[in-house]
């Protein structure tokens, strides 16, 4: 009687074993696919952002999927270097004040003649102390092993929300929107800066691309 009594316990155990299993208790939950690259951008913290000597940073993380759960990531980050700043028509701005002009003025000239100004930037890769890091994924969210940062997936965007940060996915390593935002800021600065407040006619800003071909 005591052996039959064993042997119910027993089946009652592995009963008990086989649902959770199948229930998926213990796992780490179903499965999300995180691989592929996503990019964000990141704005000096400094109260007010002079986009002469700083700019945005473009930074891209790229999860690749080693196993159901796991991940290795790495980060890249590239920015709007200035360039050059072209005075177009410093001859005749010098000629109507009748002396030279030393550096860039903030102003017409006393025949009212503004100068005409053209920034230059180029988009580099930048360098960083990043090393590459480990992630996990349990239920949906993913996880670095090391500090805890989660990464959650957006369907309806098609992004990854860590924080504050909201990062799109980079498909071929198109950034053209990352590219666009950045330059907007840019130019939205001079606007504001320069523009609207009489002191320059800004005829362009011209960006190249150092990464072209990379």
């Amino acid at each position: 009687m005591k052996t039959k009594r064993q042997v119910t316990y027993m089946l009652m155990a592995l009963a008990m074993a086989l649902m959770l299993v199948l229930s998926g208790c213990g796992s780490l939950g179903s499965s999300q696919d995180f691989s592929g690259t996503w990019g964000y951008i990141e704005t000096p913290t400094m109260k007010d952002v002079n986009y002469e000597y700083s700019s945005d940073k473009i930074i891209l993380v790229t999860f690749e999927k080693k196993t159901d759960h796991t991940y290795t990531g790495n980060f890249r980050q590239y920015r709007y270097a200035p360039k050059k700043m072209n005075f177009l028509n410093m001859d005749e701005y010098e000629r109507g004040d009748r002396w030279m002009v030393f550096g860039i003025p903030n102003g017409p000239n006393r025949q009212g003649l503004l100068p005409k100004m053209e920034p230059e930037y180029t988009f580099k890769e930048i360098g960083h102390d990043f090393e590459p890091f480990n992630l996990t994924e349990r239920d949906g969210v993913l996880y670095i092993d090391e500090s805890g940062t989660e990464y959650t997936y957006d369907s309806q965007k098609d992004a990854l929300v860590s924080g504050k940060f909201v990062m799109q996915r980079i498909k071929d390593g198109d950034m053209t929107n990352l590219k666009n935002e950045a330059q907007q800021h840019i130019r939205d600065y001079f606007q504001k800066k320069y523009v609207d407040t009489k002191k320059w006619d800004l005829v362009d800003i011209k960006f190249t691309d150092e990464t072209s071909g990379q």
